[in-house]
């Protein structure tokens, strides 16, 4: 039996759910992961969550649960108002959860999760106030305000992919038209380039032939690592727009540390050199000296960690 207390963290994705054991200084002791398999509804769902918590922390001494979700929480309240990806709505999570385990639970968005961890142990630790973007299947953020997360008067601060760049574009899954999501999100700029490729000549038409699948945001990364036209396109626009919304950011909230993670940011050293000269570019002056851009160091394990460290 340890002789210490631990933390879990847990990190409800789309298609995988990821559960950490931890250190109250954020050490991952142990980690498995899950199909998330949402389809099947919220409580079976938590009832393999609370199987796998069950495994993973036994003959640990267990101080509490986080529980990072994506869309729309009520964190007060530990209620999922709307999950999009299966249509879940007003699911009692945290009340769920604390009924089989009998722990404290808390229930948070997951790019709240992801900034407070980065704020906390990665990128962001040294920042006294922060934002952080996720670019990966979709686009995410927080916002650390005098060391503290900010959540808004609602809880929904940080919508950050929602911030419209162009109003007469591309209508984004939120329904909006012209996000920065529907630009610079890995699925867009799939989808981007799939579009591009119907009218133009591009080397993606070749590898799309070549590994037999469709296109995928990878693909679009190394046609423009080779300097191929249309993914030069994509990804600069894509670069550009993301750029522009930061340097908004800066000049509304005037943070030290801007930390970008997700799937997106992993692809290519050049894509993060440009959002850099764009937000460059696109601030006053006298802010340019006044921040830093600096990529995730904990990535995946942003919101697990984020999550099981915000109840302390």
């Amino acid at each position: 039996m340890q002789h210490k207390e631990y933390l879990v963290g847990v990190d409800m994705g789309g298609t995988k759910i990821a559960i950490g054991l931890l250190t109250v200084d954020g050490k991952i002791i142990k980690e498995t992961r899950m199909d998330t398999r949402g389809h099947e509804g919220p409580e079976s769902v938590v009832s393999r969550v609370v199987e796998a918590i069950n495994a993973l922390t036994e003959g640990y001494d267990i101080r509490s649960v986080g529980v990072g979700v994506p869309g729309i929480v009520d964190t007060a309240k530990g209620i999922i108002e709307y999950w999009s990806t299966f249509n879940w709505q007003n699911i009692h999570l945290e009340k769920m959860l604390h009924a089989q385990l009998q722990k404290k639970v808390t229930v948070v968005n997951d790019a709240s999760a992801a900034t407070w961890g980065e704020f906390n142990f990665g990128a962001g630790r040294h920042a006294s106030n922060m934002a952080f973007m996720t670019i990966s299947t979709g686009i995410g953020g927080g916002i650390i305000l005098e060391r503290k997360l900010y959540n808004g008067s609602n809880m929904l601060a940080g919508e950050i992919g929602h911030v419209t760049v162009n109003p007469n574009g591309p209508r984004c899954n939120c329904g909006k038209y012209g996000c920065l999501e529907a630009y610079a999100s890995g699925l867009s700029i799939q989808r981007l380039a799939m579009e591009a490729i119907k009218n133009r000549p591009s080397i993606l038409s070749d590898m799309e032939q070549q590994e037999k699948r469709p296109i995928d945001t990878k693909m679009v990364f190394a046609a423009y690592a080779s300097g191929d036209d249309v993914a030069q396109e994509i990804i600069n626009q894509a670069a550009t727009y993301v750029g522009i919304v930061l340097a908004n950011f800066i000049q509304t909230f005037n943070p030290d540390c801007i930390v970008l993670g997700g799937g997106v940011m992993k692809t290519n050293a050049r894509f993060m050199e440009k959002i850099q000269e764009v937000t460059q570019q696109y601030v006053l002056p006298s802010y340019r000296q006044t921040y830093e851009i600096k990529r995730s160091e904990l990535f995946e394990n942003a919101a697990l960690i984020g999550a099981a460290n915000l109840i302390i």
